[in-house]
């Protein structure tokens, strides 16, 4: 089975055992995406929950295949230095209620992720800094989440952070640094715990 294949299919198995009321809720995420498609430069459907805002200036945002955001999340793609900004979400990847994601350069998260709700996701500190010496520090660096990686709620990932494959992360960390593949990271600054085979949905 593919991974495009093995993504549709978990999406359908999950809308198959929801109750009525939370089948038709899937079926208005779908028409949202329909509705909102000129939002994505991408050929492939995303299932969009109530209320999530987005905001694109000098930017992008496309998807591997069919993925998920569901209610309340904000999602910013602008480029304030006038190049181009980029979000990539990966097919069958969910991005969990209120969730927030800012992107001045670029923002990659790969297939089949579950970010649950209430992350911060950015790769920029918005503001300049300057230290006593005179040096200005870079303010934004690419945040990229490799295939298969769990997220769990109340996280921030900063700047300049990649997640590694089949990593999972503790509810409320903050992630500042990278982790490699096949990780457990939890705390604040958050660690790396132990490394994992794995995990399941």
């Amino acid at each position: 089975m593919s991974a495009s294949e093995y993504a549709l299919k978990a999406l359908w198995q999950k809308f198959r055992v929801r109750p009525r009321r939370q089948k038709s809720e899937y079926i208005a995420a779908l028409i949202r995406g329909v509705l909102r498609y000129y939002a994505f430069a991408t050929p492939h459907l995303v299932l969009l929950g109530r209320r999530v805002k987005i905001c694109r200036h000098n930017g992008h945002i496309s998807a591997g295949g069919v993925c998920v955001i569901h209610s309340d999340c904000k999602i910013a793609v602008s480029a304030a230095n006038g190049s181009e900004a980029e979000l990539f979400i990966g097919e069958g990847t969910e991005i969990g209620d209120r969730t927030i994601i800012n992107v001045s350069h670029k923002v990659h998260i790969g297939a089949r992720c579950s970010i649950s709700w209430d992350c911060d996701i950015s790769d920029t500190d918005f503001h300049q800094i300057f230290l006593a010496n005179g040096r200005a520090p870079v303010n934004h660096a690419p945040v990229i989440i490799e295939d298969d990686v769990w997220i769990g709620s109340h996280c921030l990932i900063g700047k300049g952070v990649t997640i590694g494959h089949h990593s999972v992360i503790g509810a409320g960390s903050v992630l500042r640094r990278s982790v490699p593949p096949y990780s457990l990271v939890a705390g604040n600054p958050a660690r790396r715990v132990s490394e994992i085979d794995g995990w399941q949905r």
